[in-house]
């Protein structure tokens, strides 16, 4: 199949046609967060954390922007918290951009954030810890690079990082989740 498309040279704002190779059109894939099973996915490298999400009172996907397989791709974490849910102090190897989706979160100098508000953070940049509000919340985070889901990085009782690999060290690294969330139940 063959495609017009359009381009617009910015030097003299003319536009130009030319014709590109398409081996098949492909129908963008659309997700509702309200009414669609499907919504929740993730890769299926990162299906344990679909899975094991629960046992901390949590829910997530994980959407690849390009290949799964590849670290160095781009994912966005959807992260749906419990009421009261605490995301404890942690870092991530890569840049990562978080914005509340639904309901409120609050930070460790007092702020609330609601939904439309952005979060931030560089390689390595420790944040939280961040309590989900009473009615919960999800945020949508971007990470720039796929490690930043599964490499966990905290600070040992020195003041040392420690990093954890999360799809091998699950049990380890969210032991206190685990606890806090089966004394609730």
């Amino acid at each position: 199949m063959k495609k017009q498309v359009c381009r617009i040279n910015r030097s003299s704002q003319n536009a130009s046609m030319r014709t590109i190779n398409q081996k098949e059109e492909k129908e963008m894939p659309n997700y509702s967060i309200d009414n669609d099973p499907d919504y929740w996915q993730a890769p299926e490298r990162f299906r344990k954390f679909l899975d094991l999400g629960p046992t901390i009172g949590v829910k997530g996907s994980i959407f690849a922007l390009g290949d799964a397989n590849d670290d160095n791709t781009p994912v966005a974490v959807v992260l749906k918290m419990e009421p009261g849910y605490v995301l404890t102090r942690h870092a991530h190897p890569c840049y990562r951009f978080e914005v509340i989706a639904r309901g409120t979160l609050h930070s460790e100098d007092g702020s609330i954030h609601r939904p439309g508000d952005v979060m931030t953070a560089e390689p390595n940049e420790f944040y939280g810890p961040k309590v989900a509000g009473e009615e919960g919340c999800t945020t949508i985070e971007i990470f720039a690079k796929a490690t930043g889901t599964y490499l966990r990085m905290t600070e040992d009782e020195k003041g040392n990082t420690v990093i954890m690999n999360l799809l091998d060290l699950w049990q380890t690294a969210f032991a206190e989740h685990i606890k806090r969330h089966d004394a609730k139940s």
